[in-house]
């Protein structure tokens, strides 16, 4: 196709509220500051494919293909939902959806909150609408806004606003516990979050923000009906240190450096999930290659999450980029399934891993024999 330049400029602050303003500052201190985990990492370091130099398949016809939440999906791939509600994330937003929809993976908006404060920032969402009309788009709303004024048609609103396929309820205490503005009461949520989903004509997701469910959690997660869970374990971007970096109140900053690296890591809460919950696992948090999302899927997530290298990829650049990094990450997943003798994705759900390291001393606290997943049949 013909390059498209992005020419996407941060100064650009066509800004519409405080929550639009807060969520470009975001983006810009992801794009411009290391926010990386600096301690704790994904864990999957510590997970190993079986080489299988004697592969009887040949790798151009392996099937990567998944149904999600009734959407086929090309790609166990999913682009995060990052951002809404200023020029900045319409044109982001715009270019996404775009690259979604052609390559056929899936595509997330960030907090339509802004959305419901301020009408006029609704055009930044309603372009994956228009955009990506047929591939899985996924609506979303934060604790914060459900425990306090959220109502069963305002998230029959966020459906419609981007024609969604199912809605991310996102829990984010501890990134809410380090902004100055942050929603901390989150009394009643599990009464109110259960109430929503019985009204929701689409399925929810439960969806971290960085520092991944743990065991407690997705047990609780189970109860309260949701259809399915995106983990962002711990490995990624910290959005504890995002808000660190972005407030100049003492007490928030040093709390935001204390807890950086809070939190279960990928690896650990992927796999958690996948033996726990019944429905639909994302796994996310740190994914940066097509080998991350294999070793995902073979932890038994449905389908891997990805935002900053997206963000990277799109921003200043040609909307070829953004093909040119799903090609890599498709080429790089096909081989993970060529070496493993995995002709499709289940094939590669059952393959034998070795798991070893921090996260095997961890599954093994867990109760979990890390061996169970060498020894599986293919």
């Amino acid at each position: 196709m013909e390059d498209e330049t992005t020419s996407i400029n941060l100064n650009e602050k066509n800004i519409l509220t405080m929550t639009s303003e807060r969520k470009l500052a975001h983006l810009q201190i992801c794009l411009e500051q290391d926010v990386q985990s600096r301690v704790v990492s994904t864990g999957l370091e510590d997970i190993s494919f079986i080489h299988q130099a004697t592969t009887d398949l040949n790798l151009e016809d392996i099937d990567l293909s998944i149904k999600i939440f009734n959407k086929k999906l090309k790609l166990p791939l999913i682009i995060s939902g990052m951002t809404g509600g200023h020029s900045f994330s319409l044109k982001l937003n715009d270019y996404l959806s775009q690259v979604a929809e052609k390559t056929k993976i899936g595509i997330g908006v960030g907090s339509q909150r802004a959305a419901l404060e301020d009408i006029s920032a609704r055009e930044s969402f309603q372009i994956i609408k228009n955009n990506a009309g047929n591939t899985l788009k996924i609506g979303n709303i934060g604790a914060g806004q459900i425990v306090n004024d959220f109502t069963s048609s305002d998230l029959k609103e966020i459906i419609e606003m981007i024609g969604a396929d199912a809605i991310a309820f996102h829990f984010n205490p501890l990134q809410e516990s380090i902004q100055p503005e942050g929603d901390t009461n989150l009394f009643g949520l599990k009464e109110k979050t259960k109430s929503l989903i019985q009204s929701s004509n689409v399925p929810i997701i439960a969806k971290e923000v960085g520092s991944g469910f743990s065991i407690i959690d997705i047990n609780r997660l189970k109860n309260l009906g949701f259809s399915g869970v995106d983990v962002q374990g711990v490995g990624g971007t910290s959005w504890s240190g995002v808000e660190s970096i972005r407030t100049n109140v003492l007490k928030y900053k040093r709390a935001g450096e204390v807890y950086w690296d809070w939190g279960t890591p990928t690896a650990i809460s992927t796999l958690l999930a996948s033996r726990n919950f019944d429905g639909t696992v994302i796994g996310s948090g740190g994914v940066r290659t097509g080998l991350d999302v294999a070793k995902l899927i073979a932890l038994g997530a449905n389908a891997a999450g990805m935002a900053l290298p997206f963000l990277f990829a799109i921003k200043d650049q040609s909307i070829e980029k953004v093909y040119d990094f799903i090609n890599e990450i498709e080429y790089q997943l096909r081989i993970a399934c060529f070496l493993t003798g995995s002709s499709n994705l289940s094939e590669l759900q059952s393959a034998p891993l070795l798991i070893t390291g921090k996260t095997a001393e961890v599954l093994r606290i867990y109760g979990i024999n890390p061996e169970i997943y060498y020894s599986r049949a293919k």
